[in-house]
């Protein structure tokens, strides 16, 4: 050996992590306006302010590719308080409302695009 094995195992483990880390957080980035274009064309509600439409968002947690540790959110969100309502939950118990998730777009958007940013993911392990 030039170089011993248990020398070289920790730096290529830490590299090889470091670039899932990287192509997972690009996959987010990539599919984050996406999600937000479709959450906000594909909404079913009738716009009374556009305030709920306007507000639709979409956001990768850690922003930077170099400060992911551990985990890295895609964040699909209302920007207004009654998105609670619109997607058919309570806010204080999210228990089903009257209307059930006849106004939903934040789960319909995961079951859309969820399955895409797994397969994307998964071409990572190729």
């Amino acid at each position: 050996w030039k170089v011993p094995p248990q020398d070289v195992w920790p730096q290529g483990t830490a590299a090889y992590i470091a670039a899932i880390r990287r192509g997972v957080h690009g996959v987010m980035l990539y599919y984050s306006p996406i999600i937000a274009n479709w959450m906000k064309a594909e909404a079913e509600w009738r716009d009374r302010t556009g305030a709920a439409r306007q507000t639709l968002y979409t956001e990768v947690n850690p922003m930077s590719p170099a400060a992911v540790v551990n985990e890295i959110e895609l964040i699909m969100a209302h920007g207004v308080i009654h998105g609670w309502w619109l997607e058919g939950y309570r806010p204080d118990s999210l228990s089903p409302t009257r209307q059930g998730q006849r106004f939903a777009i934040v789960q319909p958007a995961l079951d859309r695009f969820g399955p895409a940013i797994w397969a994307e993911i998964q071409r990572l392990f190729r």
